[in-house]
């Protein structure tokens, strides 16, 4: 197809011929094979988290097999049950409520009360089949709104396969979709700003994760995204108001956000989050007090904020380099993030692979690949460094800022 000054534009997931070179065969080899052994990795955790004889059941220590997602399931479960539609989580599985006020901060709902919305979609199912329905719901959401938005099934599959998506596969955690949604929204803002604008307010179930979304949008042009996405976001508060009851809401900015700030605060000695992706966690890592990482994490978040904004002023930037540096710097501004929030991430980086050359490529595929292998570094040296991997993301992006190759604008957008 062709840009909009006539020039020819390649799409997404088509690569130019490039002569067989050693390095490059030895290098794609790694590549490949360290992919390989976290995706083996990761399906024997699942399998192992699955196998085990003893009962099975949710204590203050002890998960379920479905890990991360049987708190989801269990939160959607007690809205159904006191609506009349399911029966209540089952006492003997679920040995604490991590609804109450008392439940221990390691394990409390810290989302805001519009996830719990999303969790009544899946819970009327029996947990372990409501997982996996989750799963693939998941994986055909975000492939449908990453199509939708332009990219190529190469750059579609990179990011939804990526280490990071099976790192929230492994813990039915919600990054996947919300990390497709991040970057539709971001990468329609022009062609469909209702759309997008939409899509960007449906982030209210997880407000971390939209922070770059307004400072994106702040340009006059966006106005109706603006518009759509306060309407969106409104609705899905109003519709957690009637579901949830006003309770939750007061819950969640008293107890809850009080439970947030303690976990954060923990000691590593006692707590430590390998999983853990922002300046905030790093800092900490690196030996700094909560205070001081604190302000420090402020200020970075305000600087992301403001390369954002100056990044979508018209001109500056191609569509793609664009959401990749959005989804770069969006780790950098987030001030409370686990690897399974890495999945935009994985994406924006997987849209860069046709812009690239030589190096460069070598870069993104090790920057791809840390979206996982960052919980393994973490383990072996008690370091939280991902800020500097996400950093470099966004360098790559900024350096790839004038290319076309990796953007595919149906023409049907167009119209």
């Amino acid at each position: 197809m062709r840009g909009a000054g006539g020039d020819a534009v390649e799409g997404i997931g088509v690569t130019p011929r490039l002569k067989t070179r050693p390095g490059l065969v030895v290098t794609a080899a790694a590549i490949i094979s360290l992919y390989g052994v976290f995706a083996l990795s990761n399906a024997r955790l699942m399998l192992a988290m699955r196998a085990a004889p003893s009962p099975q059941m949710m204590t203050m220590t002890q998960q379920l097999p479905q890990s991360d997602y049987a708190r989801f399931w269990y939160v959607g479960r007690r809205l159904l049950a006191r609506h009349g539609l399911a029966t209540p989580p089952p006492p003997a599985t679920f040995r604490v409520d991590i609804l109450g006020a008392t439940a221990p901060p390691q394990i409390a709902w810290l989302y805001p009360p519009p996830m719990q919305v999303l969790a009544m979609a899946f819970a009327w199912l029996p947990l372990p089949l409501s997982f996996w329905v989750w799963r693939v719901a998941s994986l055909i959401l975000g492939a449908i709104l990453l199509r939708w938005a332009g990219f190529g099934w190469a750059v579609i599959a990179a990011g939804l396969a990526s280490p990071a998506a099976l790192h929230d596969m492994a813990g039915g955690q919600n990054g996947t979709l919300l990390g497709a949604m991040l970057v539709a929204a971001l990468a329609l803002a022009e062609r469909r700003p209702v759309a997008a604008g939409i899509i960007g307010g449906l982030l209210a179930v997880k407000p971390q994760m939209a922070l770059m979304v307004p400072a994106s949008w702040l340009h006059g042009r966006f106005a109706r995204v603006f518009v759509a996405a306060f309407l969106a976001g409104l609705a899905v508060a109003g519709l957690s108001l009637v579901v949830a009851g006003w309770p939750v809401w007061w819950q969640w900015f008293t107890i809850t956000q009080h439970d947030a700030v303690l976990v954060a605060s923990l000691p590593f000695t006692a707590f430590f989050p390998a999983a853990g992706i922002t300046p905030f966690y790093m800092l900490r890592s690196l030996g700094a007090g909560v205070d001081v990482a604190r302000m420090v994490q402020f200020c970075i978040s305000v600087i992301a904020l403001c390369l954002v904004w100056m990044a979508w002023r018209p001109g500056r930037m191609h569509a793609v380099p664009r959401v990749a540096l959005t989804a770069a710097l969006a780790i950098l501004a987030m001030p409370y993030g686990f690897s399974y929030d890495l999945v935009a991430f994985s994406i924006g980086i997987a849209a860069l692979w046709d812009s690239a050359r030589g190096a460069e490529r070598l870069v993104l595929a090790v920057l791809w690949l840390l979206g996982g292998y960052t919980i393994t570094i973490a383990n072996d040296t008690g370091l939280l460094l991902f800020p500097l991997w996400a950093t470099c993301g966004a360098a790559m992006a900024w350096r790839l800022r004038a290319a076309r190759a990796a953007e595919r604008l149906r023409s049907d957008d167009r119209a």
